[in-house]
């Protein structure tokens, strides 16, 4: 009961957040302008922030658990991408739904209920997901949104997601520490990403026709997918190499969880579909209020 009521607690605070923002363009304080300059400031500075802080002052102990945790997170960004390339083709689906399928929501809802099921132990585990997440979603993702105008190129890569990411898992592996007053910045410019986060997508909700999008039949063929297909997926491939059951529970539930809201973000930053994905974020998260409580019970 008490994991069902944490779930809750997280979805009613993600739609609170996300309200907020709707209030605000609706009420003029928020326009298309502050939406774009704020995911700028989230992708290049709150983000990266996020990122490095997950890795500081995390103790090694016993280095095996970490490296199978970064081998079931390479595992998922491997199959998922697949997934999408071939479900994203053969329905004739656009781009967009490739960045929608492939990331989820682990920041804001990955953490706080994957540490009620499993304990305080299993969030440094989410944020080894979060920190091969964000190798993919700053390559691969940005990727997608630009393979008609741009070639791959290593100063391209070298985005502020992806630096992060190479600086966090430096400091864990070599134990680097860090000034107490450096960590209490980077974590307190970190902590601000959620709530801006789902603010600005609050705020682009704002100019989605909710009767549209109920009757787009994509968007529910995307969301089985999400919520219900790749979970599946994921747990029938893993589940013959991985005998650990909080480990391969996490890595089930992480890709159940409904598509994250840095992949808005990007979008904006990268002149993406930005309404398609506030329409995707939408309806996964509504419909994970069902799903994710299964996903909790089964695994």
């Amino acid at each position: 009961m008490k994991n069902m009521n944490n779930i809750l607690y997280q979805l009613i605070l993600l739609f609170g957040l996300m309200a907020i923002g709707l209030i605000a363009k609706k009420s003029k304080i928020l326009d298309e302008d502050s939406d774009r300059s704020i995911s700028r400031l989230i992708v290049n500075i709150t983000i990266p922030a996020t990122i490095i802080s997950s890795s500081i002052g995390q103790n090694i102990e016993n280095i095996m658990p970490v490296i199978v945790v970064f081998f079931l997170a390479v595992v998922t960004f491997i199959i998922t991408p697949l997934l999408s390339i071939i479900f994203v083709k053969n329905l004739k689906m656009d781009k967009t739904y490739k960045l929608m399928l492939n990331y989820s929501n682990l920041g804001f809802m990955g953490i706080p209920i994957v540490s009620s099921i499993y304990g305080d132990k299993a969030v440094f585990y989410v944020s080894i997901f979060m920190m091969v997440f964000n190798i993919s979603l700053f390559s691969y993702g940005i990727s997608i949104l630009q393979e008609s105008k741009v070639r791959w190129s290593f100063k391209k890569m070298m985005n502020p997601g992806i630096v992060s990411a190479i600086i966090a898992l430096g400091i864990f592996m070599f134990e680097i520490p860090v000034a107490t007053p450096i960590e209490n910045l980077i974590t307190s410019i970190g902590n601000i990403t959620t709530p801006l986060a789902m603010l600005v997508i609050g705020s682009t909700i704002a100019d989605v026709k909710i009767m549209e999008v109920l009757k787009d039949k994509m968007i529910y063929i995307y969301t089985i997918l999400k919520l219900v297909i790749y979970p599946s997926v994921i747990w029938g491939i893993l589940q013959f190499f991985i005998q650990d059951s909080m480990m391969l529970g996490i890595a089930v539930i992480l890709s159940g969880l409904p598509a994250a809201g840095n992949v808005s973000m990007l979008c904006m930053e990268y002149n993406g579909n930005v309404k398609l994905v506030t329409e995707g974020i939408f309806m996964s998260t509504i419909c994970s209020i069902v799903t994710l409580p299964i996903l909790m019970l089964l695994f």
